[in-house]
């Protein structure tokens, strides 16, 4: 019993270094650099790799997945009519630390059904925040789902295009925040 639990916290832990693996070299080098310089900078071989991800989109929707996670737990513990905001400045947060979230949400095609999944979770996860933004007079009464991926968009490319300069990413979450928020 104990064999197959170091088994299957090896496997945990494998899959943890592969995936800040593929983050490191996706940010340097973008998302469709060969699969072996991710087994390199893992340390591991193809096998293991190909054990966890059979294939790039695998490995990228994994990847999404990961970094996406703080965005839609950014709302605990925030006020129902905060939820929105919190999540679109979390967007900015992990694109700065995660700049490989954005490369993953690019390189998937988005025809792929793993994608498409993605995409209609993420925007359902959405809903609810913004109606309860739009009634706490949070955020413009205008906005509408569509603007609010528009805005998680120009947040993570232009979080992404300041990686180097924290200021900047820093007045660029704020100008777009400001541009959603209630001008009452």
């Amino acid at each position: 019993m104990i064999h197959i639990k170091k088994n299957r916290s090896d496997a945990v832990r494998h899959r943890a270094i592969l995936l800040d693996a593929a983050a490191r070299v996706f940010a340097r080098q973008g998302a469709h650099v060969p699969l072996d310089a991710v087994v390199a900078a893992a340390g591991m071989g193809r096998a293991t790799l190909y054990r966890h991800f059979p294939d790039r989109t695998a490995l990228l929707l994994a990847l999404f997945d990961r970094d996406i996670a703080p965005v839609l737990n950014a709302g605990k513990g925030v006020p129902p009519g905060e939820v929105l905001l919190a999540m679109l400045t979390e967007i900015g947060r992990v694109t700065h630390r995660e700049p490989s979230l954005e490369a993953a949400w690019r390189a998937i095609e988005p025809s792929h059904p793993g994608m498409q999944a993605r995409r209609r979770d993420l925007l359902a996860r959405f809903e609810k925040p913004l109606a309860d933004a739009i009634a706490a007079g949070k955020v413009r009464a205008d906005l509408t789902l569509d603007d609010v991926v528009s805005v998680g968009r120009m947040i993570a490319s232009a979080t992404r295009l300041a990686q180097d300069d924290a200021a900047a990413g820093a007045r660029i979450l704020d100008l777009a925040l400001n541009g959603v928020r209630s001008r009452d």
